[in-house]
């Protein structure tokens, strides 16, 4: 049922392996000549304690109305999770890759925290995006948004996500990587660790992207932009946040630019490329999924207080044309859970992902 195939094949695939070489760029975690490129190792230069220093990923080139260029990536990587403050130097490589490592480096600033969408913690709440923003320092950040093994995206397209659609990313720890999207409308719950952050704490996700294979993304990779796969110019997807071995967990772009009042920077057009595994028509994608969100909504609370679920998200069959289905993801095996979680929801079947905690990917 569902994409219980997809996971095996895409991890097949993974073994393959996933990743492209970066032979003609520097590497995602090293230091840079100006200006730098993105999908890059960056952190805040004060996301540091007694034990630990934190790094992510310099996502990509975003401006305001008044062309003013900002570094776009996570609330937890630009804005120490809610404790940065406007001015905060932001430096590449990361405190992590410096040398020797936590080493705070003011020359190596490449741009100043500028805004960010808080995070709330709070039970009950809901949150759309982990992201801030930069303002870049003159002369040290390439000014046509170019990002490592990609190049230039597209300033004029913004991709709708879609189940089934090819996409990739660059960032600091894993590189180049190819995925693929298998469930869109995902409620999932976060866990932000007390190593790079405020406290171990939990904080609620609403409409999110899930993308595997597993190894598509890892930590260090938060804040690297999620763009469609074809080539040149491709259109971005998604601002990636969370994960862990098993998937990955993406803010749509099209909350974050909106919340934060920007727009890419890039050139030229992209183009949509979907798997085999869509296989509905645009128009009825999004009719299937908007019927399906319906009925998730109805029973989301039910499912999410059930003991071991950390999420619920609506995928695609591979086998049934135009059959959604649910995804409910959890801590324990599916042979453990599934006399707690019932087959199907108002005629939709269910399907038991076990994906364990999903983890803020900052690295430390």
């Amino acid at each position: 049922m569902g994409n219980k195939n997809t996971y095996k094949i895409l991890a097949i695939l993974l073994v393959i392996s996933v990743v492209i070489p970066l032979s003609a760029w520097p590497q995602n975690d090293e230091w840079q000549e100006r200006p730098i490129l993105l999908g890059t190792s960056g952190s805040n230069i004060n996301d540091i304690s007694k034990l630990y220093c934190c790094t992510g990923t310099l996502g990509a080139l975003v401006q305001d109305i008044n062309n003013i260029q900002y570094i776009l990536s996570n609330n937890h990587v630009l804005a120490k999770t809610n404790r940065g403050r406007t001015g905060d130097a932001i430096i590449q490589p990361g405190l992590a890759d410096q040398s020797p490592g936590c080493y705070k480096d003011l020359n190596d600033a490449v741009a100043n925290l500028s805004r960010f969408v808080t995070i709330s913690f709070k039970k009950g709440k809901t949150n759309k995006v982990d992201a801030a923003i930069a303002r870049v320092i003159d002369g040290k950040v390439d000014s046509s948004g170019s990002i490592l093994g990609i190049g230039e995206i597209s300033n004029l397209i913004i991709t709708e996500p879609a189940i089934g659609m090819s996409v990739k990313k660059s960032g600091r720890t894993t590189g180049l990587t190819q995925g693929v999207i298998n469930s869109l409308n995902v409620t999932v719950d976060v866990i932000y660790n007390k190593e790079c952050g405020i406290g171990s704490q939990k904080a609620r996700f609403i409409n999110q992207i899930m993308i595997g294979p597993p190894g598509f993304s890892a930590g260090g990779d938060s804040g690297s932009l999620i763009v469609e796969n074809p080539s040149p110019y491709p259109g971005a997807v998604g601002l990636l946040f969370a994960g862990n071995s098993a998937v990955t967990v993406a803010n749509p772009i099209s909350d974050a630019l909106s919340l934060l009042s920007v727009s890419m920077v890039g050139g030229g057009t992209g183009g949509t490329f979907m798997t085999a595994q869509t296989k509905l028509s645009s128009e009825e994608h999004k009719k299937a999924v908007k019927e399906a969100a319906k009925i998730k909504e109805r029973h989301e609370k039910a499912i999410l207080d059930i003991e071991g679920t950390v999420g619920m998200g609506i995928g695609l069959s591979e086998t049934v044309p135009g059959q959604v289905f649910f995804e409910v993801y959890t801590k324990k095996p599916a042979h453990e859970m599934k006399h707690l979680i019932p087959e199907n929801l108002e005629g939709i079947p269910v399907d038991i992902v076990e994906t364990g905690e999903i983890i803020a990917y900052c690295l430390n």
